[in-house]
């Protein structure tokens, strides 16, 4: 309830879901204080 996202969301993040809505993974993170950020891959 606190990060603003459904319950079946959370259990496909969990279960690691290959689609996922970014805005949503994003506000899920913004609640432990984490946020995602695009980085060139190393290689």
């Amino acid at each position: 309830m606190k990060s603003g996202v459904g319950l079946n969301f959370v259990r496909e993040l969990e279960q690691g879901k290959a689609t996922v809505r970014l805005d949503k993974v994003a506000q899920v993170l913004d609640l432990f204080g984490y946020e995602l950020v695009p980085q060139k891959k190393v290689k």
